[in-house]
C-alpha cells in the first residue's frame, strides 16, 4: 500500500519558523524577592536563514516535570523578556503564545515583532518556550533523511513514532497545554508582573484560552489570531476546511478577468487531477531544497493535498494556486508542486518539536475524533485521521482536565482575528468563540489566509486594542483597503 505518511504529519502542523541563538553577556536579576527570581542574560533571538532577530534578556525557570511530584525530576523552561523601548513602561507585559503545536515562543516572536512594535514601545514582551519546545526540554524526534520521509508508509510511521518515544528525554504525559500554562504563570510571577496581556496565534489561541481559564484575574486583554475553538479536536476538520479555502480561492480566480480567462475552470481541473493521481501516481525527480541533489518521489493524491495545503496558508502563495494547478492538470508538470512539498518537509523537521505535538494532540484531540471518518470526499481524504490513529495508539496520553473542551467564558476585552480564506482556522471559528466572551470583537481580514497580524494594518489594530485595553473606538476603516494578492498569471507574477 502506498502512503506518504510523513505528508500526513506535515499537514497537521502550522507553517512554522526556526531557532534561537543566544549571546549572553549582560546579567540582570529579575526585580522580585525570594528564591523565585530569574537571572537574566542579554540574548539575541534569531529566525535562522533570515535577517529577523530581536535582542532581549533570557533566563531559566526550573519546574517539576510531573506537577504531582514537586520534588521529583526538574526540567528547565526557557524564559525571555524583551524590555519596552521607551522610558515610560506600563506594568502589564504582552505574553506571546506560539503555534503548532510544537513551535517555541522565542523562535517565532521575531516574525511578528515589527507588526506589534507599537505595543513593545511601552510594554515588555514575555516569551516562554512552552515545555517540550525550543529550549524548554524540547521533545524533538530524531531527524530522518528527506527521501526516507517521503517514501514512508504507515508501518514506517509507527516505527518512527516508537523510535521518537525511545529517544526523547522526558515523560510525554506531562507536556500538555494545561500543565504548560502553569509554567507560563510561574514565569510571570518570577518576573513580578501582576497582570498581563495575551496574544496567541493558531494553536497558541488554545494555549491562551487555557491560561485565561486558569488565571482569569491575571489577564487584562486577550488577542486570538487564527482562532481555535476549545470545542475543536485539532485535525478533525482540516480536510473540510482545506477544501473550503481552496475552492473559494479558485472561485475568486474565475471571477477575476485575467485569471479566469488564463486558467478557466481550475476547480474542475483540480478535482480531475486528484482522481487521476489517486489511480495513477507519477514519479517525479526534483532538486533537494538544501543540497541541490536530485530527489525522486511518488507524487500522489496525498502529496498533492499536502503541497496545496501549505500553499493555501498565505495570500501570497494562494495567488499561485490557479497557475500551479493548471500547469499540473494540463501539462502534467508536478515539479513545482513537489518542490513546495520538499521545502515544507525540510523546514518543519527543524521547526516543530514533534514529540510535544503528539503529546498535545494525542491527549487533547485524538480521543475526541469521530469514530467514523466522513472525509473520503475531500482532497485530503482521511489522511490526518489515519496519521493520528497510527501515532496516538503508540504515544502515551497525559491527563486532560474535565471540561477541557468547554468554551472559555471570562469578562475581559477580547480581539479575535481571522483571515477570510484561512484553510485551517476559518472565520466561522472566530464567530463560534466570540459568542462566549461578553466583550469580544471579531475582525475578518479580507482576502487573507492564516495569521493576519502581520498583514496590512492589522498589527496596528492589535496594538491599539492592547494599548487602550478595549476595542471601543477602534478605527477599522483601513481594512477596506486589504485584499488578496493578485493572481499569478505567470511565474513572474500577475499581469501588468
Amino acid at each position: 500500500m502506498r502512503s506518504s505518511s510523513h505528508a500526513a504529519t506535515l499537514t497537521r502542523c502550522a507553517a512554522a519558523l526556526c531557532a534561537v541563538g543566544l549571546l549572553a553577556f549582560t546579567v540582570q536579576a529579575a526585580e522580585v524577592d525570594g528564591d523565585e527570581a530569574l537571572l537574566l542574560e542579554t540574548c539575541e533571538l534569531v529566525v535562522p536563514g533570515t535577517p529577523l532577530s530581536t535582542v532581549g534578556q533570557c533566563g531559566w525557570l526550573e519546574v517539576a516535570e510531573n506537577p504531582a511530584e514537586p520534588e521529583g525530576r526538574q526540567i528547565r523552561i526557557r524564559v525571555a523578556r524583551i524590555p519596552a523601548r521607551d522610558r515610560l513602561v506600563e506594568p502589564d507585559p504582552l505574553v506571546f503564545f506560539a503555534g503548532g503545536p510544537g513551535q517555541a515562543a522565542t523562535e517565532t516572536w521575531p516574525v511578528v515583532a515589527h507588526a506589534l512594535r507599537k505595543v513593545s514601545a511601552n510594554r515588555d514582551i514575555l516569551l516562554v518556550d512552552q515545555r517540550g519546545t525550543g529550549q524548554s526540554n524540547a521533545l524533538k524526534c530524531p531527524e530522518i533523511e528527506l527521501e526516507e520521509a517521503l517514501a514512508a508508509d504507515w508501518d514506517e510511521m509507527a516505527r518512527a513514532t516508537r523510535e521518537c518515544l525511545d529517544a526523547i528525554d522526558g515523560d510525554p504525559r506531562f507536556y500538555t497545554t494545561t500543565i504548560a500554562m502553569h509554567d507560563i504563570d510561574a514565569a510571570r510571577a518570577a518576573l513580578g508582573y501582576e497582570a498581563v496581556n495575551l496574544y496567541g496565534g493558531s494553536y497558541g489561541t488554545r494555549a491562551a484560552q487555557v491560561y485565561l481559564r486558569l488565571f482569569p484575574e491575571r489577564v487584562r486583554t486577550l488577542v486570538l489570531d487564527g482562532v481555535v475553538p476549545q470545542s475543536l479536536a485539532l485535525g478533525s476538520e482540516h480536510a473540510a476546511k482545506l477544501d473550503q479555502s481552496l475552492y473559494r480561492v479558485l472561485a475568486g480566480c474565475d471571477a477575476d478577468p485575467k485569471c479566469g480567462v488564463t486558467f478557466p475552470g481550475t476547480a474542475d481541473k483540480l478535482a480531475a487531477l486528484a482522481r487521476s493521481l489517486q489511480d495513477n501516481p507519477v514519479d517525479v525527480t526534483i532538486e533537494h531544497p538544501t543540497t541541490g541533489e536530485p530527489v525522486s518521489l511518488t507524487f500522489d493524491r496525498e502529496v498533492l493535498s499536502s503541497a496545496l495545503r501549505f500553499l493555501a496558508y498565505s495570500s501570497d502563495t494562494q495567488a499561485m494556486l490557479p497557475l500551479l494547478i493548471h500547469e499540473a492538470a494540463t501539462e502534467r508538470r508536478f515539479d513545482r508542486l513537489a518542490s513546495q512539498m520538499l521545502i515544507a518537509t525540510a523546514g518543519l523537521q527543524q521547526s516543530i518539536s514533534q514529540g510535544m505535538e503528539m503529546s498535545v494532540m494525542c491527549a487533547e484531540d485524538y480521543p475526541w475524533y469521530p469514530q467514523e471518518s466522513s472525509a473520503s470526499d475531500f482532497l485530503m481524504g482521511d489522511l490526518l485521521v489515519r496519521a493520528a490513529r497510527t501515532q496516538c495508539e503508540i504515544w502515551p496520553q497525559g491527563p486532560v482536565p474535565e471540561g477541557f473542551h468547554d468554551p472559555v467564558t471570562v469578562d475581559v476585552p477580547v480581539l479575535l482575528l481571522s483571515g477570510e480564506l484561512d484553510p485551517v482556522t476559518p472565520p466561522e471559528y472566530g464567530d463560534q468563540v466570540a459568542v462566549h466572551f461578553p466583550r469580544a470583537t471579531h475582525l475578518v481580514a479580507p482576502g487573507q489566509g492564516h495569521i493576519v497580524s502581520t498583514r496590512g494594518c492589522m498589527g496596528d489594530l492589535v496594538s491599539e486594542f492592547i494599548i487602550a485595553g478595549s476595542a471601543e473606538g477602534l478605527e477599522t476603516d483601513c481594512m477596506a483597503r486589504m485584499s488578496h494578492t493578485p493572481y499569478f498569471i505567470s511565474l513572474t507574477g500577475s499581469a501588468p
